[in-house]
C-alpha cells in the first residue's frame, strides 16, 4: 500500500460512500465486488481479511513493560462514562451553531479526556507507546486497519459513544484514504534537531508521537468557542456540521484510547489488541485534527459565508 495524494477526495463525514469503499479495498489489494452504497464494519469485514498480526502481540508486551507508573483503572472508566456525556452534546452544537461570546460549550467536551490525558502521561504510557511502537508507514498502515476492523469489541465500545454502523465503517475507511495526512507525523526522534538545520526541533520539547494526537485533538475543540465566535461572518453551517464531525471522530479517538489504557489496567486486553488500538486511535485522531482545519479553521474565500449571511 502506497501513500495517497488528494484525502480530502476520499474523507468520508460519517458515510461511506461506494467510491470511497472502493478506495479504501484498492489500498488495501482488493478487488471491490458489487456496490454498496453506506457501508458498515460487517461489509468491509466480509471483503477484507484480517491479514497477520505480525508483532502487534511482542508491540504491545513491549508497551506493559515500558510503563513507569500503575495505571488506575477505576479512574479511567470514570472519566470514559464522562466523557460518554459530551457525545451526548454534540446535537446541541449543532443546534446552538456559533457560540455566543465567552461560551465554554465545545471545550466542556473536553474535560474528561484532559483527566484520562494527564494520568497516561503520568505513568508513562504516551513514551512507551513511541518506543515500542512503528510510524505511520504504509505497512503499519495496513496491519493496524485490517486488525482494527476485524477487532470484535470495536462496534460495540463505538456504539457505546453513539457511532452508527455507518459511521464506524468511516472511522476506519479514513485511517487508509486519508493515510497522506498520516505520513506527516513521525516519533519525536525522527525529526531534525534544531543544531542540524534551521526548521529543526529541540526533542527535548516534543511530546511523544500518541501524545500529540490525543493533546492535539483536545486542544482544537478547547479553541473552538473563542475561534468561531471572532470569526461568525465567515463562519457557515456547512463547516461547523463538518466539523462536528472531525469533533466527534477526534472524540472516539480518545475513548478508544481511552478504552483500551481501562482495559489495560484491568488485565483485559490481549496485546495485540492494545497496539492495534492505540496505532488506530491515534490514527483517528489525527486524522480529524488534519480535517479540522481544513474544514473550519482555514476558511478560504469558497467555504466563508457570503456578506450578511451568517450560520445562526
Amino acid at each position: 500500500m502506497a501513500y495517497g495524494t488528494d484525502p480530502r477526495e476520499r474523507y468520508s463525514y460519517g458515510e461511506v460512500s461506494d467510491d470511497e469503499r472502493r478506495e479504501f479495498l484498492k489500498a488495501l489489494g482488493v478487488i471491490a465486488g458489487g456496490t454498496i452504497a453506506g457501508a458498515t464494519l460487517h461489509d468491509l469485514r466480509a471483503e477484507v481479511s484480517s491479514g497477520t498480526a505480525s508483532g502487534l502481540a511482542e508491540m504491545g508486551q513491549g508497551i506493559r513493560d515500558g510503563l513507569t507508573g500503575s495505571l488506575d483503572a477505576t479512574l479511567l472508566s470514570n472519566q470514559l462514562g464522562a466523557l460518554t456525556a459530551s457525545f451526548e452534546q454534540l446535537p446541541e452544537l449543532e443546534a446552538m451553531g456559533v457560540p455566543e461570546a465567552g461560551s465554554e460549550a465545545y471545550q466542556a467536551l473536553t474535560e474528561p479526556a484532559w483527566a484520562i490525558n494527564e494520568h497516561l502521561a503520568d505513568v508513562g504510557f504516551f513514551a512507551s507507546a513511541e518506543q515500542t511502537l512503528p510510524a505511520f508507514t504504509p505497512e503499519h498502515i495496513e496491519t493496524t486497519t485490517r486488525q482494527l476492523l476485524h477487532l470484535d469489541a470495536l462496534p460495540a465500545t463505538l456504539a457505546e459513544v453513539g457511532f452508527a454502523e455507518q459511521e464506524q465503517a468511516a472511522l476506519v475507511t479514513n485511517i487508509v484514504n486519508a493515510r497522506e495526512q498520516l505520513s506527516w507525523w513521525m516519533p519525536a526522534e525522527a525529526y531534525p534537531p534544531a543544531e542540524a538545520v534551521d526548521d529543526g526541533v529541540v526533542h527535548d520539547y516534543v511530546a511523544p508521537l500518541h501524545q500529540r494526537a490525543a493533546e492535539g485533538s483536545l486542544l482544537w475543540i478547547d479553541g473552538l468557542d473563542h475561534f468561531l465566535w471572532t470569526n461568525e461572518v465567515l463562519v457557515t453551517s456547512e463547516m461547523i456540521d463538518r466539523g462536528l464531525w472531525d469533533i466527534k471522530s477526534m472524540l472516539g479517538g480518545y475513548y478508544l484510547m481511552g478504552s483500551a489504557a481501562r482495559d489495560l489496567a484491568e488485565g483485559s486486553i490481549a496485546d495485540e489488541h492494545l497496539s492495534t488500538l492505540i496505532s488506530g486511535s491515534s490514527a483517528i485522531m489525527i486524522i480529524g485534527q488534519e480535517f479540522l482545519l481544513d474544514d473550519v479553521i482555514r476558511i478560504t474565500d469558497d467555504k466563508r459565508a457570503p456578506t450578511g449571511v451568517t450560520s445562526q
